[in-house]
């Protein structure tokens, strides 16, 4: 029904897609995956006209609708027959929830305002949010936003929808949910669905069949049965979340590249203060039971000298708080003992980043974690605190019955300031940044 053929895009010299050639039957569920900045959503763009390809072509149905030759305008006609769920829902704040749904038919079609209304409350039947047209987007949750935006793609009727990472920031009930309307989407209305997605447990779950697209090439097409049984080994990795290895060339090749550099005598200084600082402490260290880490009261009692000590020399020094998103119904959902099993795996995760001699890491409540990193500009932190975050939320957790669960987690970040006199002032800062990515949906870091 829908053929993507030899598609190339890039932007200045960096090639986005290189011959990306994809087929989706009517009714099926294709599902693409690969990691961030791979040309996923820019193939969803080209699709429905708002990129425009360098080379190849979308055929719908025999008829070409997308090619180098041919404008913005030529897709008004084929545009009508796509639906499409941005990623985040891309809701207008300022718009209640009915307002939303019917903007694009009050923009696109003659219907009467009693025929819109009708139309906007069927769509949200669809989706299982009734009654809720009076609503501000903003008083509701992203599992919410999201089916909302799907309500507003479905009430233009469209032939085939296009989902922009539908669960991305979603806690895996809500996920589940969507994954749901999705399939009755399928088996309701016969609707043709392209999904771009890193969620694995969706894609197993949805699909008809699974792209993969990597450094601009399909390297895979096929069923999810075939995914699994695959023998190459970043498709492994990928699906297995299996990023230990690459990080840890990453990390040998920054070290390479750091001893390459002249030694600054300043930092040096700064190191056998620091490890000055700490021995005179003379205390065993107090550890967390579950994790090994130290602490939050030992922490702070650490972090005192040497955030001193760090004033004293003027050198860098960042802290960052970490937070398990949606902590809460993981233990409601799966268990105390699967929930458990997150916070050890975030644990090890933050462990295996940091540097034994001078950082610290402890952790701060029940889902909770602070990271102290010493000569560390915002450049080091914000690679500290996003590899941490991309470890964690590439991988699959296995609940009890075997299912494969998601987990992400949210970061707030702070450097250090000349003027910071106190560690709770620090940790106030890092906290309020924390909260904010969370407010903002999750699986996110933000600095303060």
């Amino acid at each position: 029904m829908l053929k993507i053929e030899h598609l190339r895009k890039h932007f200045g010299t960096h090639v986005v897609l290189d011959d990306v050639s994809l087929e989706v039957e009517r009714g099926q569920v294709l599902s693409i995956i690969g990691q961030s900045g791979m040309g996923k959503s820019i193939i969803l763009k080209h699709i429905v006209g708002l990129v425009i390809p360098d080379g190849g072509r979308v055929v719908l149905e025999g008829e070409e609708i997308a090619s180098p030759t041919r404008g913005p305008r030529d897709f008004e006609k084929a545009r009508q027959r796509f639906g499409m769920l941005f990623q985040g829902a891309a809701l207008f704040d300022s718009r209640t929830v009915g307002e939303n749904i019917a903007f694009p038919l009050r923009e696109r079609t003659l219907l009467t305002e009693e025929q819109i209304t009708r139309k906007v409350a069927d769509a949200l039947a669809m989706v299982g949010l009734q009654g809720i047209e009076g609503k501000m987007p903003s008083e509701l949750s992203g599992g919410m936003r999201s089916r909302v935006g799907l309500a507003r793609a479905l009430s233009m009727e469209p032939e085939i929808m296009l989902y922009d990472e539908p669960t991305s920031a979603l806690d895996p009930i809500m996920a589940d949910k969507i994954s749901d309307l999705i399939l009755e989407l399928k088996e309701k209305l016969h609707m043709t669905s392209i999904v771009v997605t890193h969620d694995m447990n969706s894609a197993y779950r949805i699909s008809d069949r699974i792209a993969m697209i990597h450094q601009g090439k399909i390297i895979f097409s096929g069923t999810p049965g075939e995914l699994r049984a695959s023998r190459n080994p970043y498709i492994q990795q990928f699906i297995s979340g299996r990023r230990k290895l690459q990080y840890a060339l990453a990390a040998e090749s920054q070290e390479k590249a750091a001893y390459a550099k002249p030694v600054d005598p300043a930092v040096l200084q700064h190191r056998a203060r620091m490890a000055e600082a700490m021995a005179g402490l003379k205390l065993a260290p107090t550890q967390d039971a579950m994790t090994g880490l130290l602490s939050a009261a030992r922490l702070k009692q650490q972090f005192a000298p040497l955030l001193a000590r760090a004033r004293e020399t003027g050198l860098a020094m960042s802290v960052a708080a970490c937070e398990i998103d949606h902590f809460g119904a993981l233990t409601e959902t799966h268990g105390r003992e699967f929930a458990e099993a997150t916070v050890r795996a975030v644990a090890a995760d933050l462990r295996a980043c940091v540097r034994g001699d001078s950082d610290l890491v402890a952790r701060s409540g029940e889902a909770g974690f602070v990271l102290v990193l010493f000569s560390a500009d915002s450049s080091r932190l914000s690679e500290t605190v996003e590899r941490v975050r991309r470890s964690l939320a590439e991988r699959h957790f296995a609940a009890p019955g075997g299912t494969a669960v998601a987990v992400s987690a949210s970061f707030g970040a702070t450097l250090v300031q000349a003027t910071d006199m106190s560690v709770d002032t620090v940790l106030e800062r890092a906290t309020r940044a924390l909260r904010a990515a969370q407010t903002a949906g999750g699986n996110r870091a933000m600095v303060a």
